[in-house]
């Protein structure tokens, strides 16, 4: 892991300006707390984005762009197969030999799950964001940072999901890592070796919610990327199109490997709703039927709760609003916030565990229905509610982690949290790193503790900021802010890498030669699989075949520069050589690791 000197700031001086309480009891949630005053929603929302850097699992994470957190379950890689058989295990373990690569993608939460339901909600909801308030990460001087996140979930998810020679959904690995044993120990996921198996879904076992969710975050991706990268955007919105007909022409509700944490119910209409409703915007499918009236999506489907990972109804109304100005979706919209008690200056609407979260996307509601006019009751009661949970409350804590003066810092987040001398968030311990952007659950309606094991309070997850970053790019497009001021943040914090460049959006590499033949390793002006054996020989007898080895064939530094394919600017490993060898067996299309 890479840790950067910032003379500019010292971690005490950071600590400093946080609140150090173990425990903070406050019992006051649904009053009236003080007035609330602007803040800056264009540094929150840049801000919100470094958490899911912070959450970002694989490779490509060491010398990126946070300074604590390193390449983790990198053996992801090599993960088994396991009971997968038949015309499935055909497609996603071609050579037999036991092992599948579905390393990358993100955490779910303070724990190390890769969850593909909340991922492909996180991807729909950052898509939204943008979706709902055109322009809003330009605005802020982020747009780069936006499209990096969008690509490295919108990637895994479709590493993650097989398609046979006709195109079609044979196998998605849905869910990674088993939550009862990833949960029973505290430590950072760098250190970890625990096993992590694969939850798998087929045609003949799927689950219908988690199929569609990921079509509509892949479609939220298309979108995003329809003009700087139409190419990319092409191939999200053809395996959106693969993963909606693969959730609704084969039903299903397998809910192994989420059970216990993100268990779905037997209906999918709404994700499957939301999923038409991008590739409708995209162009890539007809106009979507279904037109809701009092709480009826038709067929008497209704969720009956806010939006969230398994609940997206209203964000399919928000949609549907925004595409089409049908006043039905406007109308659904009032009624479904009326039933949450709706959104009041003086009042904070602690419905729920997860309060911020939930709230967040309430805002989303009322924001829609506001249609634009800062002044309306709808648009002044949600940005009243943003300006609690970014400081103006009872305790003057924010709950995203790093904005204001001073957030919670006994955070459930066991990367940035990972205690001292086997502690565990019982012990309590205080953040090693402030995990910037985190939004964290904050106070409910029985109060609010600042402890590591109350994580309803202290922990965060995809969701949270995915809900988050829709409501405060509204409040950025209506009240504004400063977007000038991050970059400061981002010098001076210790904890971001501010030497990263974010690029097109695309993880940064070092400067390369476009005119290399990429994998000659032996430098013949030819790629062949004596390549790979040199990269190989050259790893396992560097006496004989290293850079300054004594065989006249020894590989030389430009052949180590040409063979560098995998992981460019790390040096050759093992992962070259197979990759020219995949190269060769035209399992990939170029070994240019600047290729899209």
């Amino acid at each position: 892991m890479a840790h950067f000197s910032k003379l500019k700031k010292t971690i005490a001086g950071l600590v400093g300006t946080v609140i150090a309480a173990s425990s903070i009891p406050f019992t006051g949630a649904g009053t009236i707390a003080s007035a609330a005053e602007d803040n800056n929603y264009y540094e929150a929302l840049a801000m919100s984005l470094y958490f899911f850097d912070s959450n970002a699992c694989g490779t490509g994470i060491t010398d990126g762009p946070l300074t604590w957190r390193g390449d983790c379950h990198t053996y992801d890689a090599q993960a088994s197969v396991g009971s997968l058989s038949g015309s499935a295990k055909s497609v996603v373990d071609p050579d037999g030999d036991g092992k599948v690569d579905v390393s990358g993608g993100w955490h779910d939460a303070g724990d190390h799950i890769k969850f593909n339901i909340t991922i492909g909600f996180a991807l729909s909801s950052l898509g939204m964001s943008e979706y709902f308030n055109p322009g809003v990460y330009e605005k802020a001087n982020c747009r780069d940072h936006f499209e990096y996140e969008m690509r490295w979930g919108a990637d895994y998810l479709m590493k993650t999901t097989f398609l046979d020679d006709s195109g079609n959904v044979a196998a998605v690995a849905h869910t990674v890592a088993d939550g009862g044993t990833d949960h029973s120990f505290w430590t950072p996921p760098e250190v970890q070796t625990y096993d992590r198996p694969i939850f798998w879904l087929t045609p003949s076992d799927n689950n219908s919610a988690v199929s569609c969710e990921m079509a509509a975050g892949l479609g939220a991706a298309a979108y995003v990327f329809k003009d700087s990268d139409p190419e990319y955007s092409a191939k999200c919105a053809k395996y959106a199109k693969a993963l909606l007909e693969f959730g609704t022409k084969h039903v299903g509700n397998n809910t192994g490997g989420i059970g216990s944490f993100y268990g779905t119910d037997a209906q999918y209409q709404d994700e499957e709703a939301v999923a038409q409703a991008w590739l409708w915007i995209i162009g890539e499918d007809s106009k979507p039927s279904r037109v809701p009236n009092n709480k009826d999506y038709g067929g008497a489907q209704y969720d009956g709760w806010v939006y969230s990972w398994d609940k997206v109804w209203q964000g399919y109304a928000c949609l549907m609003y925004k595409a089409t100005g049908d006043k039905a979706f406007k109308d659904e919209l009032i009624v479904e916030l009326q039933g949450q008690n709706g959104l009041k200056v003086g009042t904070y609407n602690t419905n729920g565990w997860g309060t911020s979260r939930i709230n967040c996307a309430l805002q989303m509601d009322a924001y829609t229905i506001a249609d634009g006019d800062a002044n309306s009751e709808y648009a002044q009661g949600a940005k009243w509610q943003l300006d609690f949970i970014l400081g103006n409350n009872n305790l003057g804590y924010s709950f995203l982690l790093g904005y204001g003066d001073k957030w919670p810092v006994h955070i459930h987040h066991r990367a940035a949290n990972p205690g001292e001398n086997g502690q565990t968030s019982a012990a309590n311990p205080a953040a090693k790193y402030t995990n910037y952007g985190m939004l964290v659950g904050g106070i409910d309606g029985s109060g609010y503790e600042d402890h590591a094991d109350r994580y309803q309070y202290t922990e965060g997850a995809l969701d949270y900021n995915g809900c988050f970053a829709i409501a405060c790019s509204y409040a950025a497009t209506l009240f504004g802010g400063d977007p000038s001021t991050f970059s400061a943040i981002e010098a001076s914090a210790a904890e971001i890498n501010d030497a990263f460049k974010f690029g097109s959006g695309e993880p940064s590499t070092p400067p390369v030669d476009e005119d290399r033949l990429w994998g000659d390793a032996n430098c013949d002006g030819k790629v062949l699989l004596n390549d790979a054996v040199l990269v190989m020989q050259s790893l396992g007898n560097p006496d004989a075949f290293g850079e300054n080895g004594s065989d006249a064939n020894r590989i030389t530094s430009d052949g180590i520069k040409n063979a560098d394919v995998y992981d460019n600017g790390s040096g050759i490993t093992n992962q070259d050589a197979l990759q020219i060898q995949s190269f060769l067996l035209n399992i990939i299309s170029s070994l240019n690791p600047n290729a899209k």
